[in-house]
């Protein structure tokens, strides 16, 4: 699995509708997050919200095009191509190791453990 960290407001703000469609291990990375939108995308995507220790701490599988996701108290998102996470059942570890050995550092304001809800 490979997640291509988009820390920045303004990468979280385009997502991957700045980048091609995923290939079948690539996803990317919004971190800090708990939000994500799939207006003007063409495809569908599976949405991963991760607690600050990389747990899954919810998902929505294909979700359309032209809607919003959200999760409450999530501290990142990762965007896989739709359908993934039903065609691996072991998700949830790959995007977990994935994280964990990328380890973001972002601004100063933010440290992996923390929730985005919790900075100052």
């Amino acid at each position: 699995m490979r997640l291509r960290l988009l820390s920045s407001f303004r990468q979280r703000l385009l997502g991957l509708h700045a980048c091609s469609e995923p290939a079948e291990h690539e996803g990317v990375w919004l971190v800090p997050c708990a939000a994500i939108h799939t207006f003007l995308l063409p495809y569908a995507v599976d949405v991963l919200f991760l607690d600050s220790a990389y747990r899954v701490m919810g998902r929505r599988h294909e979700l359309p095009p032209n809607r919003m996701a959200w999760h409450w108290g999530a501290a990142s998102v990762v965007e896989l191509p739709g359908g993934y996470c039903r065609r691996h059942p072991d998700h949830a570890f790959r995007v977990r190791e994935a994280a964990m050995a990328m380890r973001p550092i972002t601004d100063r304001r933010y440290r992996p453990g923390d929730s985005w809800r919790r900075r100052r």
